[in-house]
C-alpha cells in the first residue's frame, strides 16, 4: 500500500552564493502535503476530468481528497427500504465502478488518495426512513457496513481516510439540534460519535496502518441555535463530542450515557476564513478560522489530556486542513473577495499552515469554480477555484505552484516562499523591485519540500519575488510579487 513520505524535515541550508547568503532560521520547516479537493472535477462536471487532473502534479499537488458518499454508491438511495435481499455485509452489496474510476485516475497521475467515507446516506440508511431524508439520524450499524465495504474494496489504493464530512453542518448530518420552542441543544455530536466509532473500526479492519482522521468540521456555527437544522460551532461540537460542557465538566446523561472517547490518528478541519484575512481572530469563542488554529488546538489538547478524545499513534492530534479557499466576486455577487485578494489571502493562509507544526496536510478547495450545471443543484454554489468555471485562470493560479508571502514586525521583515514541485533542495534567487527592474537580494537553498525563509528590511513599500529553475521542465520560473504586511490585519 502506498504511503506518503514521512514527516522528517531538513533544516534550511545556508547558501554559498549570491549578494547575501541566507542563514537558516532557528526553527526547521516541516512537510505539509499539498492536496486538492474538487469532487466536481472528478465527477465530470467540467467535462472529461482526465486533462484537468493531469495538470495537478505540475502545480505541486501530491494528494487528492475525494468523497465516497454513501447515497451516491448505495442502491435505491431514495427508497425507504433497501432492495429485497440486500445485505450490507455481503460482497457486491455496493457498486464501486465510479469510485474506482476516480481513484485510478488520481493514482495514474502519480498522486495519493485521501478518501472521505461520508453521508448523507440513502433514505433506508436512516433510523427514521419515514422522513424521506437520508441526512436524518443515519444508522451507525448500516453506515459501519458501508464503511467496511468501501475499505475492503479500496484499501490497497487509498493512503489516508476521513470519517464523515462536516458533521456539524446540517447539509451533511441532521438534526443538529433538538429544540423545545426556541431552546435548542446540540445532538449531532452524539450521532457523530457513533458514526466515528464504527467508521474507524470498519476502516482499521482492512487497513492496519493507514491514518484515519475524525472531525472535518466547518469553522463557524450559529451564535444561538434556534432550529433543528443549523450549524453547530466547531468548538462547541468538539466539546459535546467529548461529552463535556463549555466548562469542561463531564456529562454522563442522555447521549453521553456509556461514553467512549472518540479516537483517530488525526483531526481533520476546514479553517475557511470567508471574507476575512488569515490574520483575523474570530470574536466568537466557539468558532475557529485559519487565524484561530491555536484556539482549536488548545481545546483539542485539553480534551485529549482529559481522556475525552483519544489520539492513536501520537501524543497530540496532528491537523489535516482538508478544505481551505476564498470565494471570489466575480462570479459571486453577494459574497467573496476580489480575485487579487483571493491570491494574497490564500498565500498568507498557506504560510500560516506551513508555520504551524501540527499541520500535516493542506487542501485547496477547489480547482475550478462551480459552474451553471452545478448551481442548478446547489444555487449557493462555491466559487473558490484557481480558475473560473469556464477555465479562465484567476491570479491565484499563477501563485499556487510557487507561493510567496511577506510580513513585517517592529524589528524585521520576513519573506516565505515554496516551490511546491520540489522533491529535493533547490536554489532560489530572492529579488526586489526597483526603477531599473529586479535587483538580486539573496540566494537561498530551500529545504527538501521547496520552502525557504529570508530576512529582509522591514520597510513596507518594497516588493519582492523569487526565481528558480523548475524541477518539472528545467525552465526559469518566478513567483508572483509581494509586499510586507502586518500579520494582525483582518482585511
Amino acid at each position: 500500500m502506498l504511503r506518503r513520505p514521512g514527516l522528517a524535515v531538513a533544516l534550511l541550508l545556508a547558501a554559498a552564493a549570491g549578494p547575501a547568503a541566507l542563514a537558516p532560521p532557528a526553527s526547521a520547516s516541516h512537510a505539509v502535503v499539498t492536496t486538492i479537493a474538487d469532487d466536481a472535477v472528478l465527477n465530470g462536471a467540467h467535462g472529461d476530468p482526465e486533462p484537468i487532473v493531469a495538470q495537478w502534479p505540475a502545480a505541486g499537488i501530491r494528494n487528492v481528497r475525494m468523497f465516497a458518499q454513501w447515497s451516491h454508491i448505495a442502491p435505491d438511495p431514495h427508497a425507504r427500504r433497501p432492495p429485497s435481499g440486500f445485505d450490507g455485509k455481503a460482497d457486491g452489496a455496493y457498486s464501486f465502478l465510479d469510485l474506482d474510476r476516480k481513484i485510478d485516475l488520481v493514482r495514474r497521475h502519480g498522486m495519493t488518495v485521501t478518501l472521505v467515507i461520508t453521508g448523507p446516506g440513502p433514505v433506508w440508511g436512516s433510523l427514521e426512513p419515514s422522513r424521506n431524508n437520508g441526512r436524518w439520524r443515519p444508522s451507525p450499524a448500516r453506515f459501519g457496513d458501508f464503511a467496511r465495504a468501501v475499505a475492503k474494496h479500496t484499501a490497497d489504493r487509498v493512503d489516508d481516510w476521513i470519517v464523515w464530512n462536516e458533521p456539524n453542518v446540517s447539509t451533511w448530518l441532521q438534526p443538529q439540534n433538538t429544540c423545545r420552542g426556541r431552546v435548542c441543544r446540540a445532538v449531532s455530536p452524539d450521532a457523530y460519535r457513533k458514526l466515528a466509532e464504527v467508521g474507524y473500526a470498519s476502516i482499521r479492519a482492512f487497513d492496519p496502518t493507514g491514518r484515519i482522521a475524525i472531525g472535518a468540521t466547518s469553522p463557524k456555527g450559529d451564535l444561538r441555535p434556534v432550529r433543528p437544522n443549523g450549524t453547530t460551532p466547531p468548538l462547541t461540537f468538539l466539546r459535546a463530542l467529548s461529552c463535556v460542557d463549555d466548562r469542561y465538566r463531564r456529562l454522563t446523561t442522555g447521549g453521553c450515557r456509556g461514553f467512549r472517547a472518540p479516537k483517530g490518528n488525526v483531526l481533520a478541519y476546514h479553517p475557511h476564513s470567508n471574507g476575512f484575512s488569515p490574520g483575523y481572530r474570530s470574536p466568537r469563542a466557539a468558532d475557529a478560522r485559519m487565524g484561530d488554529l491555536g484556539r482549536l488546538t488548545s481545546v483539542v489538547d485539553r480534551l485529549t489530556r482529559m481522556g475525552r478524545l483519544k489520539v492513536i499513534g501520537a501524543r497530540r492530534f496532528p491537523l489535516w486542513l482538508t478544505e481551505y479557499g476564498y470565494e471570489t466576486n466575480p462570479p459571486e455577487r453577494k459574497r467573496g473577495v476580489s480575485v487579487g485578494t483571493q491570491s494574497l489571502y490564500s498565500q498568507w493562509g498557506w504560510w500560516v499552515a506551513w508555520n504551524t507544526p501540527r499541520v500535516q496536510m493542506l487542501a485547496q478547495y477547489e480547482w475550478m469554480d462551480e459552474g451553471p450545471v452545478q448551481q442548478q443543484v446547489n444555487p449557493s454554489g462555491w466559487q473558490s477555484g484557481l480558475s473560473f468555471s469556464d477555465g479562465r485562470p484567476k491570479p491565484i493560479s499563477l501563485a499556487f505552484p510557487n507561493p510567496i508571502f511577506g510580513y513585517r514586525t517592529s524589528r524585521a521583515g520576513t519573506i516565505w516562499g515554496q516551490v511546491r514541485t520540489a522533491t529535493e533542495p533547490l536554489t532560489v534567487q530572492l529579488e526586489r523591485a526597483s526603477v531599473d527592474g529586479w535587483v538580486p537580494v539573496k540566494t537561498a537553498t530551500t529545504d527538501i519540500h521547496g520552502a525557504f525563509v529570508a530576512r529582509v528590511p522591514k520597510g513596507s513599500k518594497a516588493r519582492y519575488r523569487y526565481t528558480y529553475v523548475s524541477p518539472v521542465d528545467g525552465t526559469t520560473a518566478n513567483s508572483t510579487t509581494v509586499a510586507l504586511r502586518s500579520l494582525t490585519s483582518a482585511r
